[in-house]
C-alpha cells in the first residue's frame, strides 16, 4: 500500500512550553542580531559601545543626557543590553505564540505584518517621546536595517520550526466546498 506524505501530514501540536521555548530561542537570535549589528557598526566607527552606551544613557538618565554628550562605561552599557535581551525575548515570545496560531489560520501573517510595523513605528515614536534626542546620534538607516535583521533572523528560526505554515500558505486561496 502506497501512502501520499502529502496528505497525510501530522499537524503538530505546540505545548506551551515549547513556544515558550521557541520565543525564548528567537528572542535571543533577534537580539544577537541587532547587537552585532551595532558592534560592527560602532566598530567601523572607531567607537565601540557607543549604541548601547547611548540608549543605557537614555534609558538610565532620561532622553536629554543623550544630547550632553555619552561617555562609553560599562553601566549603561549593562543596563541597555539586559532591558534590550528582555523585550527581545518578550516579543520573540509573542512572536512564536502568533506563528504557532499562523499555523491554524494563515490570515494570522496579515497580523505578523501589521505587528512589524508597528514595532518599527514604535522606536522612531519613542525617539519623538524623548525629544528627538537620539536622531543626531543614531541615523534612522540603521535602525531600520537592525529592525530587519532582527525580524528576518527571527523569522527564519521560526519558519524552520514550523514546517506547517508553508503547507497551509500552499492552500490559503483554496475555496472551500
Amino acid at each position: 500500500m502506497i501512502v501520499n506524505s502529502a496528505s497525510t501530514v501530522m499537524t503538530r501540536r505546540m505545548n506551551l512550553g515549547d513556544i515558550l521555548l521557541d520565543g525564548l530561542f528567537a528572542g535571543a537570535i533577534g537580539a544577537i542580531s541587532v547587537a552585532l549589528w551595532f558592534l560592527v557598526l560602532d566598530g567601523l566607527a572607531g567607537r565601540p559601545f557607543f549604541t548601547p552606551a547611548l540608549l543605557g544613557t537614555v534609558l538610565l538618565h532620561g532622553g536629554s543626557a543623550a544630547g550632553q554628550g555619552v561617555t562609553v562605561a560599562p553601566l549603561p552599557v549593562a543596563a541597555y543590553t539586559a532591558f534590550h535581551f528582555l523585550a527581545f525575548l518578550a516579543v520573540g515570545v509573542g512572536f512564536s505564540w502568533l506563528m504557532t496560531l499562523f499555523e491554524r489560520f494563515p490570515i494570522v501573517g496579515f497580523v505578523l505584518l501589521v505587528v512589524f510595523v508597528c514595532l518599527q513605528l514604535g522606536f522612531f515614536a519613542l525617539n519623538v517621546a524623548l525629544g528627538a534626542e537620539l536622531v543626531g546620534q543614531l541615523r534612522a538607516w540603521t535602525v531600520v536595517v537592525a529592525n530587519l535583521l532582527a525580524a528576518g533572523s527571527m523569522s527564519l528560526y521560526l519558519w524552520k520550526r514550523h514546517p506547517q505554515i508553508r503547507e497551509a500558505l500552499r492552500h490559503v486561496w483554496d475555496q472551500e466546498a
